[in-house]
Protein backbone atom coordinates (compact mmCIF):
# COMPACT_ATOMS: atom_id res chain seq x y z
CA UNK A 1 0.00 0.00 0.00
CA UNK A 2 1.29 3.46 -0.80
CA UNK A 3 2.13 6.02 1.88
CA UNK A 4 -0.56 8.42 0.54
CA UNK A 5 -3.37 5.91 1.11
CA UNK A 6 -2.15 5.18 4.65
CA UNK A 7 -2.02 8.92 5.43
CA UNK A 8 -5.54 9.45 4.03
CA UNK A 9 -6.90 6.62 6.18
CA UNK A 10 -5.26 8.05 9.30
CA UNK A 11 -6.65 11.53 8.62
CA UNK A 12 -10.12 10.13 7.95
CA UNK A 13 -10.10 8.18 11.21
CA UNK A 14 -8.96 11.23 13.20
CA UNK A 15 -11.67 13.43 11.66
CA UNK A 16 -14.29 10.78 12.41
CA UNK A 17 -13.14 10.45 16.02
CA UNK A 18 -13.12 14.23 16.51
CA UNK A 19 -16.63 14.53 15.04
CA UNK A 20 -17.92 11.80 17.34
CA UNK A 21 -16.30 13.44 20.37
CA UNK A 22 -17.72 16.87 19.50
CA UNK A 23 -21.21 15.40 19.03
CA UNK A 24 -21.02 13.65 22.39
CA UNK A 25 -19.93 16.83 24.19
CA UNK A 26 -22.65 18.88 22.52
CA UNK A 27 -25.46 16.51 23.49
CA UNK A 28 -24.06 15.74 26.94
CA UNK A 29 -23.98 19.46 27.77
CA UNK A 30 -27.55 20.12 26.57
CA UNK A 31 -29.24 19.33 29.94
CA UNK A 32 -26.90 21.75 31.69
CA UNK A 33 -28.13 24.52 29.41
CA UNK A 34 -31.77 23.93 30.35
CA UNK A 35 -32.28 26.58 33.01
CA UNK A 36 -35.53 26.57 34.94
CA UNK A 37 -37.56 28.99 32.87
CA UNK A 38 -41.26 29.26 33.65
CA UNK A 39 -43.28 27.07 31.27
CA UNK A 40 -46.73 26.98 32.89
CA UNK A 41 -48.61 28.69 35.71
CA UNK A 42 -51.97 28.57 37.47
CA UNK A 43 -53.31 31.19 37.31
CA UNK A 44 -51.67 32.12 34.02
CA UNK A 45 -50.34 35.45 32.89
CA UNK A 46 -53.10 37.93 31.99
CA UNK A 47 -55.85 35.56 33.24
CA UNK A 48 -59.14 37.11 34.31
CA UNK A 49 -60.57 34.99 37.11
CA UNK A 50 -63.90 34.95 38.92
CA UNK A 51 -62.24 33.26 41.91
CA UNK A 52 -58.64 32.64 42.88
CA UNK A 53 -57.59 28.99 43.17
CA UNK A 54 -56.48 27.88 46.65
CA UNK A 55 -52.97 27.28 45.36
CA UNK A 56 -50.77 29.18 42.93
CA UNK A 57 -48.72 26.65 40.95
CA UNK A 58 -45.69 27.37 38.77
CA UNK A 59 -44.03 24.78 36.54
CA UNK A 60 -40.51 25.25 35.24
CA UNK A 61 -38.58 23.74 32.33
CA UNK A 62 -36.07 22.03 34.63
CA UNK A 63 -35.82 21.07 38.28
CA UNK A 64 -35.70 23.74 40.98
CA UNK A 65 -34.44 23.83 44.56
CA UNK A 66 -37.44 24.75 46.79
CA UNK A 67 -35.27 25.56 49.81
CA UNK A 68 -33.56 28.33 47.82
CA UNK A 69 -36.58 29.53 45.83
CA UNK A 70 -39.30 32.07 46.58
CA UNK A 71 -42.75 32.79 45.18
CA UNK A 72 -44.79 35.80 46.23
CA UNK A 73 -48.21 37.22 45.51
CA UNK A 74 -48.47 41.00 45.53
CA UNK A 75 -51.36 43.40 45.15
CA UNK A 76 -51.40 45.81 42.23
CA UNK A 77 -49.81 48.49 44.44
CA UNK A 78 -46.88 46.23 45.42
CA UNK A 79 -47.99 45.03 48.86
CA UNK A 80 -46.77 41.48 49.53
CA UNK A 81 -49.82 39.37 50.41
CA UNK A 82 -48.11 36.01 50.81
CA UNK A 83 -44.63 34.61 50.24
CA UNK A 84 -42.96 31.20 50.24
CA UNK A 85 -42.44 28.19 48.02
CA UNK A 86 -43.39 24.57 48.49
CA UNK A 87 -41.87 21.84 46.35
CA UNK A 88 -42.25 18.08 46.39
CA UNK A 89 -39.59 15.51 45.45
CA UNK A 90 -42.03 13.73 43.10
CA UNK A 91 -42.56 16.97 41.10
CA UNK A 92 -39.12 18.66 41.06
CA UNK A 93 -40.13 21.16 38.36
CA UNK A 94 -43.11 22.58 40.29
CA UNK A 95 -43.48 25.06 43.13
CA UNK A 96 -46.70 26.05 44.88
CA UNK A 97 -47.85 28.87 47.11
CA UNK A 98 -51.04 28.94 49.18
CA UNK A 99 -53.21 31.84 48.06
CA UNK A 100 -55.08 34.09 50.49
CA UNK A 101 -58.80 33.31 50.64
CA UNK A 102 -60.22 36.82 50.80
CA UNK A 103 -58.80 38.83 47.89
CA UNK A 104 -60.70 41.80 46.51
CA UNK A 105 -61.18 42.23 42.78
CA UNK A 106 -58.15 43.80 41.10
CA UNK A 107 -54.72 43.28 39.59
CA UNK A 108 -52.27 40.87 41.23
CA UNK A 109 -48.63 40.05 40.51
CA UNK A 110 -46.91 36.71 41.00
CA UNK A 111 -43.15 37.06 41.43
CA UNK A 112 -40.67 34.21 41.46
CA UNK A 113 -36.98 33.78 42.12
CA UNK A 114 -35.85 30.18 41.80
CA UNK A 115 -32.58 28.33 41.98
CA UNK A 116 -32.33 25.81 39.16
CA UNK A 117 -30.84 22.43 39.90
CA UNK A 118 -28.09 23.44 37.45
CA UNK A 119 -27.13 26.27 39.83
CA UNK A 120 -28.56 29.24 37.92
CA UNK A 121 -31.01 31.74 39.41
CA UNK A 122 -34.08 32.56 37.33
CA UNK A 123 -36.48 35.32 38.29
CA UNK A 124 -39.52 36.94 36.78
CA UNK A 125 -43.10 37.98 37.32
CA UNK A 126 -46.49 38.08 35.66
CA UNK A 127 -49.88 39.55 36.41
CA UNK A 128 -53.41 38.26 36.51
CA UNK A 129 -56.76 39.85 37.35
CA UNK A 130 -59.45 38.92 39.82
CA UNK A 131 -62.71 40.21 38.38
CA UNK A 132 -65.69 41.45 40.36
CA UNK A 133 -68.31 38.76 40.98
CA UNK A 134 -71.40 39.20 38.85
Amino acid sequence: MSMTKLTQRGVGRRVGAMTAAASFLLFAAAPALAHSFLVDATPSSKDHLDALPKTIKLKFGAGVEPAYSTLSLESGDGKVLTKGAVGKPETPRELTLDAPADLAPGRYVVKYRVLSQDGHIVEGNYEFFLDAKK
